[in-house]
């Protein structure tokens, strides 16, 4: 396949790269324990890696990590396994799974949540962060608003590229609305098919957002770097801490 950002071939890695990936993931979880974290998060969503395997739209593998959802959701299950393997019990894994890729053929949320079941399953994570959209196919479906298509386009050092992007900006950068808590309707169904503790993003950008996630059964929310107050900055924000209460359904939930 072709990627339409880099311009040019992505690589397919054998068993033994594979093999090599999952490693490297438990390495970095391990150095993330060195240096002093108390957690770390898998990105299983916006069609990098792992996420390219769960799609069918991108994975056209003949072998064990491709075909059925079973076992494009493989390399996330080993992943996860590997991580925990490494770390757990003493870090909080988590991983962020997207819901759906926001495009025709890709993850659909039927799959998702299966795939949501089975790591839940597994006992590998210990909270699952619900993404949705593709960052190689549909970047705003995550985003909404306004897209920056100029903008975008001129981080590019390619001319070819910028001037491509410029053209193809409408369809590829598309425009979605923004409104509070935009994901909640669609992560709604997974709170109801899973008892582990979930993380909620999109459109958490103030604090009644987060407590209509709380009520809503949700453990914690995401609130963007750009919206966390920094001390001395025009215009601060300040939010209480907010702590979903404990359940009998959530017992791993850190108080």
């Amino acid at each position: 396949m072709i990627s339409p950002l880099a311009l040019r071939a992505t690589l397919r890695p054998d068993a033994t790269r594979i093999s090599a990936i999952v490693r490297a993931h438990a390495d970095a979880a391990r150095l993330a324990e060195d240096a002093g974290f108390d957690a770390v998060e898998l990105h299983f969503g916006h069609n990098y890696l792992i996420s390219a395997f769960l799609s069918p739209l991108l994975n056209h593998r003949r072998d064990a990590y491709g075909g059925d959802l079973a076992c494009r959701a493989r390399l996330a299950r080993e992943v996860a396994e590997a991580v925990r393997g490494a770390v757990g019990g003493r870090l909080a894994v988590t991983a962020k799974l997207n819901m759906t890729d926001g495009v025709p053929g890709g993850l659909s949320p039927d799959d998702a949540l299966r795939t949501a079941r089975w790591l839940e399953a597994d006992g590998t994570l210990d909270a699952l962060e619900l993404t949705a959209g593709s960052s190689l196919l549909n970047p705003m479906f995550l985003f909404r608003g306004t897209p920056p298509r100029r903008e975008f386009a001129a981080a590019f050092p390619s001319p070819a590229l910028r001037a491509g992007l410029r053209a193809a900006g409408p369809v590829f950068l598309r425009e979605y609305p923004y409104r509070p808590t935009y994901l909640l309707a669609l992560a709604r169904r997974f709170r109801a098919a899973l008892s582990m503790p979930l993380i909620l993003l999109g459109g958490i950008a103030e604090r009644a957002a987060v407590d209509r996630a709380m009520a809503e059964g949700f453990e914690f929310t995401i609130y963007t770097r750009t919206r966390c107050p920094v001390p001395g900055a025009r215009g601060e924000l300040t939010l209480r801490r907010c702590r979903a209460p404990r359940s009998p359904r959530n017992p791993r939930v850190p108080r």
